[in-house]
């Protein structure tokens, strides 16, 4: 118990041992979503108000942190970036209401930015070639509409409005508003290590001390009677007798 209770200790020490300093910058993307009742934009993948801000915010975050703007992000930067070092070091979260916020990891500062930076726009490049397809299509039905009724006004200002946007390229339902300065990442302490350490080990030395005294019982109940005395081979019905 004592030996196993050490190597875990050592093992623990080791895993939670110091670390390379590291560092984090996270990008502010505002959600400015559609209202429920547009009509305009229905069938493009602009944000629509979901009733409630959080739920909405939720749902964007769980749309950009995909596979598919992390390979977007490790071709980008390049080097030894995969899209599964960017998954590992890029936190897409809910922030303040009607908030995203992607905070990256790296070594320096310069490439922690960086990555926060190559993310956010990534994703927005990803989103956009969807809602360009879709606001193209949805010109061309707008179109047909119009030129079949000259008079029909409402349509015609829906054809306005969707050219307006396809033409400016950019999701106005949500953008990159900052990316903030990198910060070092703080470390855990020592002590707190050493004490997550020693409770590890601790923890791992009894159960390996259980396991063993569990062995170890069915082996010693096979020759010894259950009050330590070999069993009486003479007595009646004893089949070694």
């Amino acid at each position: 118990m004592v030996l196993t209770t050490l190597a875990a200790v050592v093992a623990s020490a080791v895993a939670l041992g110091p670390r390379a300093p590291s560092y984090s910058a996270t990008a502010r993307m505002p959600v400015t979503p559609l209202a429920q009742s547009d009509e305009t934009f229905l069938g493009t993948s602009l944000v629509r108000d979901a009733g409630d801000a959080n739920r909405t915010s939720s749902t964007v975050a769980r749309l950009l942190d995909s596979p598919r703007v992390a390979l977007g992000t490790a071709q980008s930067l390049g080097g030894r970036w995969t899209p599964a070092s960017v998954r590992s070091a890029v936190d897409v979260k809910v922030g303040e209401t009607n908030m995203i916020e992607i905070t990256a990891r790296a070594a320096g500062p310069d490439q922690a930015d960086r990555l926060a930076r190559t993310f956010a726009q990534t994703a927005l490049q990803d989103r956009w070639r969807t809602i360009s397809a879709e606001l193209d299509r949805r010109i061309a039905f707008a179109t047909r509409n119009t030129a079949a009724d000259p008079n029909a006004g409402e349509e015609s200002r829906r054809l306005q409005l969707l050219t307006f946007v396809r033409e400016s390229g950019a999701d106005p339902t949500l953008s990159i508003d900052s990316v903030g300065p990198p910060v070092r990442v703080k470390e855990m302490p020592a002590a707190v290590m050493i004490g997550m350490a020693a409770v590890g080990g601790m923890f791992l030395g009894v159960l390996g001390a259980v396991g063993i005294e569990r062995v170890r019982r069915p082996a010693q109940s096979d020759g010894v009677a259950t009050d330590g005395r070999e069993p009486d081979l003479s007595a009646p019905g004893n089949p070694g007798k």
